[in-house]
């Protein structure tokens, strides 16, 4: 179905949903693995709105011996100890943050070790600037200490929402040599704190948040997430093989440019409508703005409407993988998280009549994200 209203989803289904991110299942360990569990956070610019501030937290392990993230190497020892209700692995913890002004990249990054309890429900990482994440009281809490400065942020899980239910997606390939997982919370409110050098500011906004498994090569993509004021969400994702994989070049790697799909699509939920809009026929489009960021033209179609909409970045943090495949040949990944802004949004019929505009759904905010190269 195309167009349809939000499925709804029993109490056991959700409950089901939030214990997996609390569990490691060994039978997905496979050589290359990857699990990370990841936020970001837009919290609310008061001085102009249609930037918000940024900050993305990750936890994540992979079933290699070492992988070089940026200017460092991670030395991992591949053991995941499982006791009762807790997991303990060793792995990274990293963070970027833009303030509203500036970019600040690596701002955090390390290697330590983690671990992921269900008694209570909680992810630690026993690194130099600590990082938490739990659940408590109906709430999502995640902490980060950066230094001398803490930040709280208190993420509710609206039970009696379906519009932002968890959802699990899941796929296999080659008789299940491959596999991926994502478990995804597409928008959930937060309230909560900065702390620094004994000031306190409190702040709000939304947040996203998805827990992945998956052992196939990463392969290059495009991919987005953002929330308008009105709570509509809009998401695309397109991972695609071809000159992309090659290309250290970020301005030629274009879908245009020699690269096949290998998945693409649009989720668009209306809010006001309670309805969800699918697009499998997508196509995006890369310039470049007078900041020298980039502006993705993202547009599809399915057979009873048709969706357009520009993302506008305005800062950038920059991620470079390296690994040795079979410990001989050198493999690089390399992408951008971008945030930005809708600045127009368009859902029309097939005779083009416009039935939602950015006018209808409030600034729209988010985040970007544009990789190439190859990592198995």
């Amino acid at each position: 179905m195309i167009e349809t209203k939000v499925k709804k989803i029993s109490e056991k289904e959700r409950n089901t949903l939030y214990e997996r991110i609390w569990e490691i299942d060994l039978k997905d360990k496979k050589p290359g693995t990857w699990w990370w569990w990841f936020w970001i956070f837009f919290i609310e610019n008061k001085d102009n709105q249609s930037k918000p501030q940024q900050l993305m937290v990750l936890w994540s392990t992979k079933n290699d011996s070492k992988i070089k993230c940026n200017d460092l190497t991670l030395k991992l020892d591949n053991e995941i100890k499982v006791q009762k209700n807790k997991s303990i692995f060793n792995g990274a913890a990293a963070a970027w943050y833009f303030d509203g002004k500036r970019m600040h990249e690596d701002y955090i990054l390390e290697n330590c070790d983690i671990t992921l309890s269900k008694k209570p429900y909680a992810l630690v990482s026993e690194s130099k600037n600590k990082t938490f994440f739990c659940e408590k009281n109906n709430k999502f809490v995640v902490q980060i200490n950066k230094g001398k400065k803490e930040f709280v942020f208190n993420s509710e899980i609206e039970a009696n929402n379906e519009f932002v239910a968890p959802t699990l997606t899941q796929s296999n390939y080659l008789n299940g040599a491959f596999s991926y997982k994502v478990l995804r919370m597409p928008r959930l409110d937060f309230n909560g704190v900065i702390k620094s050098q004994g000031k306190q500011q409190g702040i709000k906004g939304t947040a996203y948040f998805q827990q992945v498994v998956v052992n196939t090569p990463l392969f290059p993509w495009y991919w987005g997430i953002f929330h308008f004021r009105n709570g509509s969400i809009v998401s695309y994702f397109n991972p695609h093989i071809g000159t992309a994989m090659i290309k250290d070049n970020l301005t030629k790697a274009l879908l245009s440019n020699g690269n096949l799909s290998l998945k693409k699509g649009i989720y668009f939920f209306d809010k006001k409508a309670k309805k969800l809009h699918l697009f499998k026929k997508i196509k995006i489009k890369k310039q470049i703005n007078q900041k020298n960021q980039p502006v993705f033209k993202v547009s599809g179609e399915n057979k009873d409407t048709k969706i357009s909409f520009t993302v506008d970045c305005y800062a950038d943090a920059f991620w470079k993988f390296e690994k040795k495949f079979l410990g001989l040949v050198k493999m690089r990944l390399k992408y951008n998280e971008y945030p930005a802004k809708i600045t127009q949004f368009n859902l029309q019929n097939k005779q083009g009549k416009t039935l939602t505009s950015l006018k209808d759904l409030g600034a729209g905010i988010g985040n970007a994200e544009h990789s190439w190269g190859l990592l198995a």
